[in-house]
């Protein structure tokens, strides 16, 4: 099968319009990047990411910065005549879940593929997203969250969600703690509604969850890496936290 045969319509947003403008078509369509497009041609990416740390964090005013000041050039795509095989392998490889497709002839932007519809076309979101953030101080000394890197999970607990999430993170980043680079991380949960209407729920981390994550992270490693284990490992470090904290120091 081909991508133009299970591509959707394209959405982008132009290199002129502003950072606003941007965020609010990223949070409408309920996705982390957008295609940059200088009439239809694709010039580069933006992501929520991007609008944090290259506007909010420079203190700057996301209505009149424009997308071409925050973008990067680096352009994930694949083409149209292309298969839904090659799509997938480009995704995987590059860890996103979605690809601009283009016209091979002109290269210009056709549609937009993503993981789901290659997989049978569920739900985009995922039931567990962990987002990764360091604390920043903008002009006026006011500290804020600049997130460092968002990552979908979707299958496990919310423990055994963090726990891969974090072990990718190293991986990506080439750290050997994820707080080495992170001050923190946010865990967002989606989940239908009785009335059939997607929640999402943020929680910021804990001191103590982040602690049982370090003891879980140093009991698995001691243990030879265990596959299947993570509900249990779990247990046990917030076990070990909890009753340290109790006992006087």
């Amino acid at each position: 099968m081909l991508v133009r045969d299970v591509m959707s319509e394209p959405v982008c947003v132009q290199a002129e319009e502003t950072l606003d403008t941007a965020a609010r078509r990223l949070k409408k369509e309920n996705i982390g990047a957008l295609p940059v497009c200088q009439h239809d041609c694709v010039i580069g990416m933006i992501t929520d990411r991007d609008i944090t740390m290259r506007g909010v964090a420079d203190g700057r005013n996301v209505a009149e910065m424009t997308v071409r000041e925050a973008m990067s050039a680096e352009i994930l795509f694949c083409f149209g005549d292309d298969t839904t095989e090659e799509a997938a392998r480009i995704m995987r490889e590059n860890h996103v879940q979605r690809l601009a497709v283009l016209d091979r002839a002109d290269k210009h932007l056709i549609g937009i593929v993503s993981m789901t519809r290659l997989s049978g076309g569920a739900s985009e979101r995922r039931p567990y997203e962990v987002i990764f953030h360091k604390t920043l101080f903008d002009h006026q000394g006011h500290p804020h969250h600049g997130e460092l890197m968002r990552i979908a999970v979707a299958q496990g607990t919310k423990e055994q969600a963090i726990a891969t999430a974090t072990r990718q993170f190293e991986e990506m980043k080439q750290v050997k703690s994820w707080n080495q680079l992170a001050n923190g991380y946010d865990v967002i949960s989606v989940h239908v509604d009785a009335r059939g209407a997607t929640v999402e729920q943020r929680e910021p981390t804990s001191e103590r969850e982040a602690r049982i994550l370090r003891r879980a992270r140093e009991i698995w490693e001691r243990e030879g890496t265990p596959e299947g284990r993570d509900k249990e490992i779990w247990g046990h470090a917030a076990g070990e936290i909890d009753h340290e904290d109790r006992v006087p120091g």
